[in-house]
């Protein structure tokens, strides 16, 4: 038994494309649900007037996937991001058959995928995610492919736990509690997938946020050096910030962001 999951905030151009390919992967014990993080405007409507469930939910991408897995009673939860421009390739289909061939004790599954060019700058992922996972859980580091941040994963509801947060750092929570539980995590691959690029500012905070919380509850960053750590990452975040996806600013930008980024993380202990 699985339930989908449809996270959706401001989503109504799109959201019956995931409806759609929602219902081509269910079968008769498959529960599809979108999760209306606080829309605005007329998603849940738009779901609804497809005759998919509705389930409302705080704003917040954590605090809808929290919400959702909550009010589950089956062993996979599948997320989808609503913004699914194309219908290309089934992606919950994907991470249907991914379920079925991951190990019994497996915990996550997480669907991997290419972008068309021109291909975006991924700059929490380049400069905030994979320097502070490198750093305090290695094991974790290069597990998830190159979207690590991938919003369509299927997972085991309970990895879900009360202290995940309630943004967008809530990728990084979960790859980083599945591979300290322990359990299996398994990466399937959609292929080519078009993106909308959309100005987040915070994002990158909240992802280093979620890593440092994470590290620092599992003992391998210590609350005295935290300060160091926050500073480090808020001079990365300030150039990310300064970027909205110009491609004639785009090399500039690269240039800045690596040279912030050779700045020496600080120590783990005092």
């Amino acid at each position: 038994m699985l339930t989908i999951a449809i996270v959706a905030h401001n989503e109504e151009p799109y959201v019956e494309n995931a409806i759609r390919q929602a219902r081509e992967a269910a079968d008769a014990a498959t529960r599809v649900v979108v999760v209306d993080s606080a829309s605005t405007d007329g998603t849940a409507a738009r779901a609804r007037s497809a005759g998919c469930e509705v389930l409302p939910a705080p704003l917040g991408k954590g605090a809808a996937m929290k919400a959702v897995a909550r009010a589950t009673r089956t062993p996979w939860l599948c997320f989808l991001d609503a913004d699914i421009v194309e219908n290309g390739r089934n992606i919950p289909l994907t991470l249907r058959r991914g379920i079925e061939t991951a190990p019994e004790s497996a915990v996550m599954v997480v669907a991997d995928f290419d972008d068309p060019p021109p291909k975006p700058i991924l700059s929490a992922t380049i400069a905030v995610y994979g320097p502070l996972v490198a750093a305090l859980v290695p094991e974790a580091s290069g597990l998830f492919g190159g979207r690590p941040l991938s919003g369509f994963r299927a997972i085991r509801p309970e990895i879900l736990g009360d202290d995940a947060p309630p943004d967008f750092g809530i990728e990084a929570y979960l790859n980083l509690s599945a591979v300290l539980s322990g359990r299996p995590v398994t990466l399937t691959h959609i292929g080519l997938f078009t993106q909308r690029f959309r100005y987040k500012g915070d994002m990158g905070g909240e992802i280093s946020r979620a890593i440092l919380d994470v590290a620092e509850a599992h003992g391998r960053l210590d609350p005295e050096v935290r300060p160091e750590w926050d500073a480090w990452t808020e001079r990365v975040l300030k150039v990310i910030r300064t970027y909205r996806g110009d491609l004639s600013e785009r090399e500039d930008y690269l240039a800045r962001l690596h040279a912030v980024m050779k700045e020496p993380l600080p120590p783990r202990k005092p």
